[in-house]
Parts: C-alpha cells; structure tokens; sequence
C-alpha cells in the first residue's frame, strides 16, 4: 500500500515537473516571439513621494523641543564636552531661533563652530547652511563666525551648496548678496528664481532671511538704472518684491517707491503706467496715499514728490474723464484744456476729486480700485447723477471746480477755517458750493468759451493772482 502511494507520488511530482517545464518552454518561446514586457516596475508608493520631495529637506529642523535642546547644549559647551553628530546637528538649530540663542554668547558660539568643523559631518553641516540661510541678517550676531566656518565646510556639504559657494560665493556676508541681487537683476528675475536655478529649492530658504539683502540689491540697482523700460520695471519689481498682494519684506517698502518712481523724475510716462503704478503702491501695507498717509513717505521725499505729481494729475483725469464717460458735454474739452494748462504750468500743487456713486464706479474701471477719492455724504443736496467736484490747492488758496453747469468757485486762503480741505473720504455738496461759514471770494461761471469776456481769462486772472504766475491764453484756450 505504501509503495503504491510512493509510486503515485513519483509519478505525479514527474508528470507536474514535465507541465513546469512545458509551461516554462512556452513562456520563453512567447518572449523569443515577442520580446519582455515592457510595463515599467510598480514603484512603491513612499519613494514616488520621497522622489517629489525637494532635496535637503531631511536636513531641516525636525519636530523635536529646541528649547531644550538649546538648554543641553549651552550646558554641554560650558563643561567643554564633546559633541555627538547627532547633538551638532540639532544644535545648528539653537544659535538663533531659540530663546537661548547660541550665536548670542561669542564664547559658546566659538566652542560650537569648532566641534562642527572638527566633525565634518555632512549633516550638521548642512543643517548650520539652512539655518544660516533661513535666519540670516546682515551685521546679526554670529553670522560671520558661521559663515566662515560654512566656507570650509563647503565641499563637505554636497550639492547645491559647492557649486552655490563657488558660483554665488554664497557664504559670504556681503558678497553673496550682491552677486545674487546682480544676476536677479541681470537677467529680470527674483533672487529666489536665482537660488533655485542652482538647485536650492526649499520654499523656508526661499522666503527666508538670506534673500532680503538679495533684494534689496536688486530694487537698489532699479532706482538708480535709468534704461529699463517703464511697464518691465513695474512688472520686475512687483515680481522681486511682492506676493499675495504683500511686501516680500516689509522694510523694502521705501525701496520698492524709490525703485518705481525716481528713475520716472524728469521723464514723460505713459498715464497707463502711472495709472497702474499708483494703484500699486498705494494699495501696500506701510505705504498707501502720499497725500493721506504723509507719515509713510517721510523717509523718501524725492519718490513721495513723484508720487503726489502723478496723483494731482490723475485727480484731474478722474475728474475730467469720469464726467465726460457718464455726462458728455460739447463745452467739456474747453474744461479740460484749461486745467490740463494750468497743471502744466505748476499752478496746481494739490488736487482731489469727489464723486457720486455713477462716478465711483467709472473711477474704479478707469483707474483700479486702489487710489482713493471723495464721495458725496449721504442725503447732499443738489446733487444729481454723475454729478462730480475737482478741489484744487492753488497757491495759498482753493478752487472747486464743479461738474455739469456748476460754477467754478474760488476760496482766498485754503487754512482759513470753513474753506474747502483737500484728501477727506467725504463731503456734504454745500461746504463745497459755499464754504463752511466762509464764502467763496469769486464765483465764475463757464460761459462763454471764447472772446474777451471768455470764462477762462477770468479763471486765469484769479489763478494769477493766487499764484503770481502769468499765463498765455494760447496755452488755456
């Protein structure tokens, strides 16, 4: 009985050893025919993930409490004892965003450097590259110790940042900045474009303290660079210094208006780049309106001069395009080139427009919904649709300019109280026709458009007065 089971156990082992083989014979004969599959290997899913991560980020700080950290380590330096890499690694972490700051104490800091570049690891040295780079200030305490150190550690770090050191001389306090904003400057792009370009793509890196000198570079060689172009220069700096709306770096605010504005002092720009470059730079956080947040501009006076001059001419754009969008008149351009003149002749030194809610929305088409302007209050009599007022600062005195038949009135001294103030969010129509307790001094009348008696030799005789200039009619009429 035993034996036949045997027997049948040989014989079925031969007969599945000989389907095997005739399997295998016909799987090789398939793949002589047709060649391997070519389906690529299933990848596993963590390395598809580790594959997209940027490099270097294993070298970031890790979900560890370094404030502890930072405490074992003072205490560890202090006793001269002997670092681990793993304590090096860590420890590049607490020499300046920790509330015992390393870099803070010369003595500690000094112990620190000379274990990591005893060491030679490449882990701790690249941890102290990313936390030099992410909490860098130029003139901070410690950074030129680090620095120095990062130089020789260099070619034990790896890639980006051997060729980053060489290339960009990235670890040098002053130089690396400025080769950095040079050739973001050079070739139009931000000094983050710059670094990732060379293979140094985490975002805490790219947003960190290392790029603002970077920058700041950059919006410094825009100011005083005259041949670049006026709309690449608004879309350059927008793209170095903002995202999301914000300044990248709130302490650049006074260089980005440097930037966009002086090279523009004594040079004819398109209205639609003013138009757009106003909008822009009254709509960042520390800025806003030179005429309404004067406080702003003080440190920039040749910029916020620019500015106001764009302003006052774009006060009286809106005032003369937005009437004439949405109530044409055939006597509207004998207005507009009598103020366009008196503008032109340095006459206006301040301007603001009020409008009603038809000119509100015409204003915002026209111009972007940033740059402000005054409104009508609630229940204004007299006021019809689409009705709008110019203010306007000449010499000592005020002038409202009324839309539709208004009159074009005239107040003596614009710092006597009750007179017209320039740059208020609102205004009731009637201080605007006759003051606050303090009558306009002359009142004229926009008819008729031509002749002696014409509306606009009058105008100018009171502007005259008011300013001790003289006018040509050939240049208002």
């Amino acid at each position: 009985m035993g034996a036949r089971r045997i027997a049948s156990f040989k014989t079925t082992s031969t007969e599945c050893r000989s389907v095997s083989t005739l399997l295998k014979d016909a799987i090789s004969e398939l793949l002589i025919r047709h060649g391997p599959s070519r389906a690529p290997a299933i990848e596993p899913s963590v390395l598809r993930l580790a594959r997209r991560l940027p490099e270097g980020r294993g070298d970031l700080r890790g979900a560890k409490n370094y404030e502890e950290i930072a405490v074992r380590l003072k205490t560890a330096l202090g006793r001269g004892e002997r670092l681990t890499k793993a304590q090096a690694r860590d420890g590049a972490w607490c020499l300046w965003q920790t509330e015992v700051a390393i870099a803070e104490e010369p003595d500690l800091l000094k112990a620190f450097l000379a274990q990591v570049r005893a060491l030679r690891h490449k882990a701790s040295s690249r941890a102290l590259a990313f936390s030099y780079l992410i909490s860098f200030q130029a003139g901070g305490p410690g950074f030129a110790a680090v620095a120095s150190v990062l130089r020789d550690l260099a070619s034990v770090m790896g890639e980006p940042f051997e060729v980053l050191h060489h290339k960009l001389q990235i670890f040098d306090e002053e130089r690396g900045p400025r080769l950095i904003g040079d050739a973001a400057f050079a070739k139009r792009k931000s000094p983050a474009a710059i670094l990732e370009e060379s293979g140094l793509r985490l975002q805490q890196v790219l947003a960190g303290g290392y790029v603002e000198p970077c920058a700041r570079r950059v919006l410094q060689r825009a100011a005083e660079d005259l041949r670049l172009p006026a709309l690449e220069r608004l879309d350059f700096i927008q793209l170095v210094a903002v995202k999301g709306g914000k300044l990248n770096f709130p302490t650049h605010k006074d260089l980005v208006a440097n930037a966009l504005l002086l090279p523009h002092r004594d040079r004819e720009v398109e209205k639609n780049i003013k138009d757009r470059t106003l909008d822009f730079l009254v709509s960042l956080e520390g800025l806003g309106d030179p005429r309404t947040r004067s406080g702003n501009w003080v440190g920039i006076p040749q910029a916020r001069d620019v500015a106001i001059n764009w302003l006052t001419e774009l006060a009286l754009r809106q005032f003369l395009d937005v009437v004439a969008a949405v109530n044409p008149n055939v006597n509207w351009p004998y207005r507009r080139r009598f103020w366009e003149a008196m503008h032109k002749s340095g006459a206006i030194s301040g301007a603001w427009v009020v409008l009603d809610s038809e000119g509100t929305k015409e204003a915002h088409r026209r111009f972007g919904r940033n740059v402000p302007f005054g409104r009508f209050g609630y229940g204004s009599s007299g006021v019809q649709a689409g009705h709008a007022v110019l203010l306007l600062r000449i010499g000592s005195g005020m002038c409202a300019e009324w839309s539709f038949d208004g009159k074009c009135r005239f107040w003596a001294d614009s710092q006597r109280k009750g007179a017209p103030e320039l740059y208020k969010p609102q205004y009731d129509a009637d201080e605007l026709r006759t003051g606050n307790r303090y009558a306009p001094v002359e009142e004229i009348v926009h008819i008729p458009h031509q002749g002696q008696n014409a509306w606009q030799h009058k105008a100018a005789r009171r502007i005259s007065s008011m300013t001790g200039e003289r006018f040509n009619s050939k240049d208002y009429m």
